[in-house]
This record gives structure tokens, C-alpha cells and sequence, in this order.
């Protein structure tokens, strides 16, 4: 009697371990996601040209069917130079830097990226798009074309072709200046031209430019009284420029006063239109 309860109980616990092994879960296999990755449909920049220091905005369009677009991470970046970037998401400002080469073309980049979940691994898609734009340091530009110009004005063995190359074909300032060059080469021996700029405006929107500054010239007359002598002439150099297809040329060259001598010496000796008080 004893050993049928033994027995009995022996066998009742069998039954139950087999029992309870039948009713163990099964581990559920892990879960795949298919994530569409976003697209950036566009980039817009708020103007046709970039000007150095000044901010031009820039906005995306962007989409994902899985993700809430102001959820996905942005990241804005320029080149050649990066410049800066204020805000965040779809819409930024970016401010060009000053110092680069000038004309030039910047591009502008967005990075996209969304972050998900699969099988139990973290994954990520990500996108990019650019978008190019005209760049200016407008006012190192003005000064470089300037200055060019004086210095190859003073340089004897610069042909009056080549001193007038930065000017605008548009601009009735260059057939002129380069008539006026030829003369000097035949009535003076040029020696050297300087220029010290004082003045630099310009207005891309309305496409004008200026440069001031005193200017210094040596050369040595071929004909008159004063042959052969090398003489010393100041003035102040005015000379306007033009915006065209995105870069700045010369327009306009004039001599003012205060000068070193009588304008009525100076016709052909400097670069530009005389201006008498």
C-alpha cells in the first residue's frame, strides 16, 4: 500500500514535468524592418549670388514615409569654405566667409539622416544633396581689378590690350582707356603707378561698384620741354566698376583733383578721363 502511493506519486510527477514542458513559449524570431530611406526633393537658396559676411537663407524639402521629417538629423556644410550656419532642421541662414577666392562658385550640402530599429540593430539611412551658387568677396574683388590696373598702367611693357582686360565689354570706358593707354606708351616713358584705395562701395542688386584712392605716378616725357626728365604726378583715381554674370569688372576710369601739377600736363600721362575743378 505504502509503495503504490509512492509509486503513484512518482508517476504523478512525471506527468507534470512532462506537462509543464509542453507549455513553454517559443522565442519569437527577431523583427525585420524595411525603412524606405528620406528624400531631399529640393534645396532653394533665397538669391542667385552669395556675398561674403552676408547671410543668404537656404531651405529643403524633404520626405519619408516612416519617419516625421522634423524627427530625421540635418546637417548643413559648405565648400570651398564652410562658413556659418544659424538654425536648425530644414531652414538654415549660411554666411559665406570673407578671404576667398573671388569670383568663385560655393557649394552648398545637406546631409540627412534617419535612424531606426531591425532585427535588434541599430541601422541608419542617409541622404545628401547640394546646390552650387555664384560667390563674391565683392570688396577685395573691386580692389584686386583696381589695383591690377594701376600696376599694369605703370608697367611699360604691359600692351594697352592686356591693361584694359578687366574691363566690361559693355562699359564705352574701355575703348577709351585703351586709347588713352596707347598714347601714353608713345608720349611717355612710364616708370611705376601706385594706388592707395580709400574709398570701396558697391551694390550688387543694382550691379555698381567704386573704388577711390590716391595714386602716384613716375615717368619721363618723351617730347616738350620736360623731356627726358622723370617727373612725379598725384591725383585721385576714380574708377567704377559693373556686375556681370556674377563677377566685377572695371567700367569707368577718372583722374581727380587735388593734383600735383596742371591738368593741362596730365592728357595721356595718367589712366582715365581728366576731371578740372
Amino acid at each position: 500500500m505504502h509503495k503504490r502511493v509512492i509509486a503513484g506519486g512518482l508517476l504523478t510527477l512525471a506527468a507534470l514535468a512532462v506537462i509543464g514542458c509542453g507549455d513553454s513559449d517559443p522565442v519569437s524570431p527577431p523583427v525585420v524592418v524595411n525603412n524606405t530611406p528620406p528624400t531631399i526633393e529640393s534645396l532653394a537658396l533665397s538669391g542667385t549670388h552669395a556675398e561674403a559676411g552676408q547671410g543668404i537663407q537656404v531651405t529643403a524639402s524633404v520626405k519619408d514615409p516612416e519617419t516625421p521629417v522634423d524627427q530625421l538629423t540635418y546637417a548643413w556644410s559648405a565648400s570651398p569654405a564652410n562658413g556659418v550656419f544659424a538654425g536648425s532642421g530644414a531652414t538654415v541662414t549660411w554666411t559665406p566667409p570673407f578671404g576667398q577666392a573671388t569670383p568663385a562658385v560655393h557649394t552648398v550640402t545637406l546631409t540627412v539622416t534617419e535612424r531606426y530599429s531591425s532585427a535588434g540593430q541599430s541601422l541608419q539611412n542617409v541622404v545628401t544633396r547640394s546646390a552650387t551658387i555664384p560667390y563674391n568677396d565683392s570688396r577685395a574683388e573691386i580692389t584686386a581689378i583696381s589695383v591690377q590696373f594701376i600696376k599694369d598702367f605703370g608697367t611699360y611693357s604691359v600692351t594697352p590690350e592686356q591693361c584694359v582686360r578687366n574691363f566690361s565689354n559693355t562699359c564705352p570706358g574701355k575703348e577709351a582707356e585703351r586709347d588713352d593707354i596707347e598714347n601714353n606708351r608713345e608720349n611717355f616713358l612710364i616708370q611705376s603707378a601706385e594706388i592707395t584705395p580709400t574709398v570701396v562701395t558697391f551694390d550688387k542688386t543694382g550691379g555698381t561698384g567704386l573704388l577711390e584712392g590716391q595714386c602716384v605716378f613716375i615717368d619721363i616725357p618723351r617730347n616738350g620741354p620736360a623731356a627726358g626728365r622723370r617727373e612725379r604726378v598725384t591725383g585721385i583715381c576714380h574708377l567704377e566698376t559693373v556686375y556681370e554674370n556674377f563677377r566685377w569688372y572695371l567700367c569707368v576710369s577718372r583722374f581727380d583733383p587735388p593734383y600735383s601739377t596742371t591738368p593741362l600736363s596730365l592728357r595721356w600721362r595718367v589712366p582715365g578721363r581728366v576731371v578740372f575743378e
